[in-house]
């Protein structure tokens, strides 16, 4: 099927390309979350390569996130995940801290769809988990008790984004809610610098959890217009707080490491 073929950037397809699209297409097309794949010469026998091109085709889509491989075992395909995509985000954010405002730009264009589909088409279910993970935002911010920095500090980001997820969630689709949680480590690096920023001008807890229950009674009364006007209003309030982090800001060595464990 790739006689003739040639890869994007022009070079003749090699086996190990062949390969790759041939498994590639059995584990998406073919294949189930959980299914093992045939034996490495089931699968050279199939394609017509050797078993040493089929052990490397079978990394390559490990390395995509599309099959698990352990030692004495066939490759398993894994269920759709948003960690490989993460991971490159993350890399991105080390090479420009910066990247935190385009990422916000992101934030703004896929939080205020889902929070309007959330009101929109959210099942009473859905509803119900945006409720409960604003509820731990409110208990993680109650523990905090004026702290703003520390563990209970985290406690609260990481309530945070779970809200946003359960949000992301309830609005039951299910391609955005995975491109939100392929953000979430950077997200978590966004929450700590946005946080730095809202306490430097003076802001508080209070009042980021107040726009965060604002947008969950929102999408409570399915009030979806409202509820994406709040959402938008957070992230631009989550920019400025960003760009007052970033002016004040000492100057960090370049080896440093700006993405949060």
């Amino acid at each position: 099927m790739f006689a003739g073929m040639s890869t994007s950037d022009g070079a003749v397809p090699t086996a190990l390309d062949e390969a790759v699209g041939e498994v590639q297409h059995l584990v998406v097309d073919r294949l189930s979350p959980g299914d093992q794949l045939p034996s490495e010469a089931e699968l050279a026998e199939s394609i017509g390569v050797s078993r040493l091109t089929v052990r490397e085709a079978i990394k390559v889509l490990a390395g995509r996130g599309l099959l698990e491989i352990a030692r004495g075992r066939r490759a398993v395909v894994r269920p759709v995940q948003s960690d490989v995509l993460s991971d490159y985000l993350a890399i991105a954010l080390r090479r420009d801290p910066r990247g935190l405002l385009e990422l916000t730009a992101v934030r703004r264009a896929l939080e205020v769809l889902s929070v309007g589909d959330a009101a929109r088409l959210g099942t009473d279910a859905a509803l119900l988990a945006v409720a409960s993970a604003y509820e731990g935002m409110a208990g993680a911010a109650a523990a905090l008790d004026g702290a703003v920095d520390g563990p209970l500090l985290e406690r609260y980001h990481r309530s945070d984004m779970a809200f946003h997820a359960a949000v992301a969630l309830a609005s039951g689709n299910r391609m955005l809610a995975l491109v939100l949680d392929s953000l979430a480590s950077c997200l978590h690096e966004s929450f700590a610098v946005s946080a730095r920023g809202h306490f430097a001008r003076g802001g508080t807890i209070d009042d980021d959890l107040g726009a965060h229950e604002q947008i969950a009674a929102a999408v409570r009364d399915r009030n979806a217009a409202r509820a994406e006007l709040l959402m938008r209003r957070h992230l631009d309030q989550s920019e400025r707080d960003l760009r007052i982090a970033m002016r004040t800001a000492p100057a960090r060595p370049a080896s440093a490491d700006p993405v949060s464990a």
